[in-house]
């Protein structure tokens, strides 16, 4: 053969075993694509799957998708231990030849550590596949939580599965390696997160070690990682270890007003009422005009009957922030139920003066009126309320509530009635019209309101009750 067939030889060779290639390709692709063409939450088709990569055995991604799909396979409750097995070993003969194609693949890595991790509870050698597994995905993806927080869980399994676990002397021993891996695993997915996100982490590790020292080794020597710690041990009722964990937040960053903040709950919650008062004050001294801590402060001293002290600190509000409506009709309540009526009323009038649109006003004013006993002023209130905001159906109920009680039953009917032309299914006029109506003696229209409530809520037993009631008892032709 001369050269230039030699040449045109090794080119048909070429071309040839390039399309035989690209035809490979394509009907892998295509197998591949069957495989995964199935609905939300469905498994892939493992024999389509395996088919694809019969036909690209060089594919470490196929390679990888057999091993999720045996992973998952391995999951079902009614498979026998020896079946669970096999099928790990062969999803860990799938991912080991993926991570020989691909070994900077950490994902691989980190699901050849789940399955060797799972293997090794019958097969001990496993746990050491298992364990190089998880911390090449660390060290392939480092900054991966993902992986950080399945690599710091893996050994956090081991260590609940150490019958010797529990020591403090046990530092170059195989348990306490597993303790300070997981210890370091955690603090290291801390680390790149937020305080905010540790409470899953400190849920995962009281669960197992149920030990304060562990909790506080694996959080980052920082302040709000601190607080997060006090918080948790506190909800815990582990209330000295939770107070140490409150001081070290202040005292690394004692500007810090939501640790002022949390720690006096937490003090209050405790009964050191004192001690919770001054850590609030001490908020008060960083944010001088956050309303938090002023009305932290004011339902405190309300809760521990220095009534006095409650209003000063609401009326110390009020000053700073005189346009907020909601901290006078606190203080008129307040007012109020400390039995100074006078200043109510004028605190309620000084709302009004500033916002005399404010329907919540007008509505709070009302209840004092009532509670007063004069009920034409309540009237007039409520229906200043109805006129600023016509579609709150609650203060036409109070309205109504409020004629009824004065026994001016044929307007609260009237009143319920206007509710019932916009909420045909409010159960609760209809009630009150039957009660109306009962009132009156008019028995024939009280049943039937009743069993038209009854209609709306037939699961209601008083309604029930009235009904057999009137037409056991009152009923008449």
């Amino acid at each position: 053969m001369n050269r230039r067939g030699t040449v045109r030889f090794i080119l048909v060779i070429g071309v040839g075993w390039l399309i035989v290639i690209s035809l490979m390709q394509l009907l892998g692709a295509m197998w591949f694509h069957k495989a995964t063409d199935v609905g939300d939450g469905e498994i892939p088709d493992l024999g389509a799957m395996e088919k694809a990569c019969a036909f690209q055995p060089s594919h470490s991604f196929y390679r990888f998708c057999i091993g999720e799909v045996l992973w998952e396979q391995s999951k079902a409750r009614d498979l026998a231990p020896i079946e669970r097995r096999a099928i790990l070993g062969q999803a860990k003969i799938h991912l080991e030849k993926a991570v020989f194609l691909e070994p900077a693949a950490g994902l691989y890595h980190r699901r050849l550590g789940w399955v060797c991790a799972v293997l090794g509870l019958h097969d001990p050698a496993m746990k050491e596949r298992a364990d190089r597994a998880f911390t090449r995905a660390v060290v392939l993806n480092p900054t991966n939580l993902d992986f950080r927080w399945d690599v710091a869980n893996y050994y956090l399994d081991q260590y609940a599965l150490s019958p010797d676990r529990g020591g403090r002397d046990q530092a170059k021993t195989d348990v306490g390696l597993v303790r300070a891996s997981f210890l370091r695993h955690f603090r290291a997915f801390l680390d790149m997160q937020s305080p905010h996100a540790m409470k899953p982490v400190l849920d995962r590790c009281f669960e197992v070690t149920r030990d304060y020292e562990d909790l506080r080794q694996l959080i980052p020597d920082r302040p709000g990682y601190h607080l997060g710690l006090a918080r948790f041990l506190d909800q815990k009722k582990i209330w000295d270890a939770a107070q140490k964990e409150f001081e070290t937040a202040i005292s690394q960053d004692p500007t810090n007003a939501e640790a002022y903040h949390a720690y006096g709950k937490a003090l209050f919650d405790q009964e050191l009422h004192e001690a919770a008062l001054v850590m609030w004050e001490r908020e008060q001294t960083l944010t001088q005009e956050s309303p938090r801590s002023y009305l932290t402060r004011a339902h405190a001293f309300w809760a521990i009957d220095r009534k006095g002290d409650a209003v000063r600190e609401l009326e110390r509000l009020v000053a700073i922030h005189p346009e907020e409506i909601a901290y006078r009709l606190l203080l008129a309540r307040r007012f109020e139920a400390a039995d100074l009526p006078k200043k109510a009323l004028r605190t309620y009038r000084e709302a009004l003066e500033r916002d005399s649109k404010n329907e919540r006003i007008y509505a709070q004013l009302a209840d004092y009126w009532t509670r007063q006993g004069n009920f034409s002023e309540a009237e007039a209130a409520l229906v200043q309320a109805i006129s600023l905001k016509p579609e709150e159906v609650a203060y036409r109920h109070r309205l109504a509530q409020l004629y009824f009680g004065q026994k001016r039953y044929a307007r609260a009917i009237d009143e319920w009635q206007e509710i019932l032309s916009d909420n045909p299914d409010s159960v609760g006029a209809l009630i009150g019209i039957a009660r109306s109506y009962e009132r009156l003696e008019i028995w024939n229209r009280a049943l039937r309101t009743y069993k038209d409530a009854l209609e709306l809520k037939p699961a209601d037993p008083s309604i029930r009750q009235k009904i057999e009631a009137i037409e056991k008892e009152r009923l008449t032709d």
